[in-house]
């Protein structure tokens, strides 16, 4: 695969999983999280690190040098 066609498809990937990702996020925090500060405090920042993991995965992927080379 070509460094474009990858790089296409990863931007696509990327799209895909945080728009997944934020409404994953929104229905645990709207049906699951209890109406506390403290869990709030807790969940939101930890929600806003957790996705850069599959990001972190899906750019070295979309870096790596075309197959055959």
């Amino acid at each position: 695969m070509t460094m474009p066609t990858r790089k296409i498809f990863g931007l696509l990937a990327l799209l895909v999983m945080l728009t997944l990702y934020c409404a994953g996020c929104v229905f645990v925090a709207v049906q699951y999280l209890p109406d506390s500060k403290l869990a709030e405090l807790i969940f939101y920042p930890l929600a806003g690190i957790v996705w850069v993991f599959p990001a972190i995965r899906i750019v070295r992927w979309m870096q790596a040098p075309p197959d055959g080379t």
